[in-house]
Order: structure tokens, then C-alpha cells, then sequence
């Protein structure tokens, strides 16, 4: 939640290396509660930590990527709570539907500079924090077994009968920020999707192709 110190931290990678080709937004957490009984130090706590956190990081990083002239890709982790109704999670997913919408957007704007931008949203996944541990160093190999009741709840929920892995989040993760997925921009069309009739028009963007009169 300290841009500034996040911002620092971005720029000292790309002093260290001498380039900066991937970031990934990661960062996130939320607490479970009726919004009505939520304050807005937790609902601005929450916009920090899983919004803010991102469009900040993408604001220092996308230039220095674009600095390199090769390209490169930001990838955003979100939720499946961003595309879907959820109670007592309220801000949280309305993070996650913002991040969700601003990676749209940055697969336009981005794409001139060769920069893919592209999200995950992961569900059920064996996490720490899915487990209730909040503090502490953790193994994620060695996470507390779910109960007999939850495991059957998940088999049932989960259409592949099982929760996911974190690796298995961050295996797409590698894929999306790699060579081999060059042409992927939320879809394998090199942004076409993510744009939805927004086309290039001189130095900006038309809704109305051809009319190069209406640019932003």
C-alpha cells in the first residue's frame, strides 16, 4: 500500500538489470463482512491493497518496459469474484472487476508498445489464507489438510473434483509472460477482443472507424 516505496522497488530492478520486461500484480487480501457493517477504513484499506497496488505499479513499470523497445508483459492476478456477485465480499470484488476492466483497457493503450497485458482469475486455490493462516512463515507444500466436509464441498463445487494449486496459477503465469503466448492479449488475437470496436484513428482511439474527427 506504499506507492511510493513500491514505485522505488520497480525502479531498482530495472537500475539492477538494465531493463524491465514482466511485471506481474499480485498483491491482494480481503476480510470477510457485510458491507453495510464495513468502514471505510477497511473498504479504503481494501481499494489500496487489491487496486490501488496495481494501477500504481503499472504506472512505474509500463514506461520503463516500453523504454526498452522490445516489449513485454504485465500480468494481473484478479479473482473469479471480479465477473460475479459476491456477498460479504463486496469491495474486494469490486476491485477485482476494476482490475479486471483496467487490463482491458491497458491491452489497448499498451499493445502500441508491444506490452501484452493480460489477467488471471483464479477460484478455489490451497492458500495459506485459504486455510486461515494470516501470520507466520508457511510451507505451501505442507498447507493443513481441508476437513472430510470440505473436501467434499470443493469436489462437488469444482467440476475437476478439486481445488487448485498455487503452481498451477503461477505455471499460466510463466506461459503469459513468456515468448510462447507473444501474440496473447486476453485472447489469441493480439487484443482484437479487448478493443470491441475501438480502433486506432491518427494519434488516438474512435469508437467510429474512419472518422478521424472523434479521438481520445
Amino acid at each position: 500500500m506504499d506507492t511510493e516505496a513500491l514505485a522505488g522497488s520497480i525502479t531498482t530492478a530495472h537500475g539492477e538489470f538494465g531493463r524491465l520486461d514482466i511485471l506481474v500484480n499480485n498483491a491482494g487480501g480481503v476480510k470477510a463482512n457485510r458491507f453495510l457493517k464495513q468502514s471505510e477504513r477497511s473498504w479504503r484499506r481494501h481499494i489500496d491493497i487489491n487496486l490501488v497496488s496495481m494501477i500504481a505499479a503499472t504506472s512505474t513499470a509500463a514506461p520503463l518496459i516500453a523504454a526498452g523497445g522490445a516489449g513485454g508483459s504485465i500480468l494481473n492476478i484478479t479473482s473469479i469474484e471480479g465477473q460475479r456477485a459476491a456477498p460479504l465480499y463486496a469491495v474486494y470484488a469490486a476491485c477485482k472487476a476494476g482490475m479486471i476492466s483496467f487490463t482491458r483497457t491497458m491491452a489497448l493503450e499498451l499493445g502500441e508498445d508491444q506490452i501484452r497485458v493480460n489477467a488471471l482469475a483464479p477460484d478455489h486455490t490451497a492458500t495459506a489464507g485459504m486455510r486461515g493462516i494470516f501470520a507466520g512463515a508457511v510451507d505451501p507444500d505442507n498447507l493443513p489438510p481441508l476437513s472430510a466436509e470440505r473436501r467434499s464441498e470443493v469436489e462437488r463445487y469444482v467440476p475437476l473434483g478439486r481445488e487448485g494449486h498455487a503452481d498451477e496459477v503461477g505455471d499460466a503465469a510463466v506461459f503469459l509472460s513468456s515468448d510462447r503466448a507473444k501474440y496473447i492479449t486476453l485472447n489469441i488475437d493480439g487484443g482484437a477482443w479487448a478493443s470491441s470496436g475501438w480502433g486506432r484513428a491518427g494519434d488516438g482511439w474512435t469508437l467510429y472507424p474512419g472518422d478521424t474527427s472523434v479521438t481520445l
